[in-house]
């Protein structure tokens, strides 16, 4: 009886190699399925930190326009306080005019005084004349004074109601500049907080994004080596279709009679 023929070297590779296949394969699976969680958590932190710095963009954009319009609001509130300053300068100088004539008409030193005497030959007429005459020219005398002081009265009223308006409104000004002195500082101090925190987000999208871009270039260089190796001649892809071929026969024909059994 003839000797059987063993090929033990080939039974113990074919072994060894589809073990090493399968263990390769799994190896590139897991680092497949690696690569495609990381860079898949990488796509949401990109995602979420350009969403972050968009809202902080117009968040420093709103904080911007409101220091502008403080800016301009208190660039009003100076020309207003000016104006109210220099209409109280000039009320002022007005009320002391007016002052000054009130105390010279008290006085009798002023030209509305002087208005108010009869001229001489009215008194030597009068000096000739009944005592009512005299009397008359008093009560002139005395209206007369008391028209001038009665006016004089009603502009220094009209001025101090004035002036009571004005400090009244420059209080109010004031005030709001004031305030918005203040918005102006907590915007300031809300800005910069927002810059830092912009600027925080950036480098570490700057750093994510290198990763990112660092793991995409390998992922892509691995397929890419694979793609190239799994290349087969055309005499193995004979040889593979030929045996799938028939193993596909065998089974058919083991299904048939396991039909026909």
């Amino acid at each position: 009886m003839e000797e059987s023929i063993n090929y033990p070297d080939t039974a113990q590779n074919n072994l060894k190699i589809r073990d090493c296949a399968c263990s390769s394969t799994y190896s590139y699976s897991h680092m497949v399925e690696s690569f495609n969680k990381v860079l898949d958590y990488k796509a949401r932190l990109r995602n979420s930190l350009e969403a972050k710095l968009k809202s902080m963009g117009k968040a420093v954009n709103g904080c911007m326009d409101n220091l502008e319009i403080l800016i301009r609001n208190i660039e009003v509130y100076d020309q207003n306080l000016d104006k109210v300053s220099n209409n109280l300068d000039n009320l002022n100088s007005k009320e002391i005019s007016i002052k000054n004539k009130y105390e010279e008409l008290l006085n009798g030193n002023t030209r509305e005084s002087k208005n108010l005497e009869p001229c001489p030959e009215d008194i030597t007429k009068d000096q000739k004349g009944p005592r009512e005459v005299l009397i008359k020219r008093r009560q002139n005398y005395i209206e007369t004074l008391g028209k001038s002081f009665g006016h004089l009265d009603n502009e220094l009223f009209s001025i101090e109601k004035l002036k009571s308006e004005l400090i009244f409104a420059k209080d109010e000004i004031s005030e709001k500049k004031v305030k918005a002195e203040r918005k102006i500082c907590v915007l300031k101090e809300s800005g910069k907080r927002l810059l830092e925190n912009v600027k925080d987000i950036e480098v570490e999208l700057e750093s994510s994004v290198k990763e990112e871009e660092i793991l995409i270039s390998e992922l892509k260089s691995i397929t890419e080596k694979i793609d190239y190796n799994m290349e087969i001649s055309g005499e193995i892809e004979d040889i593979l279709s030929t045996c799938l071929a028939s193993i596909e026969s065998q089974g058919s024909s083991e299904n048939n009679l396991i039909s026909a059994g």
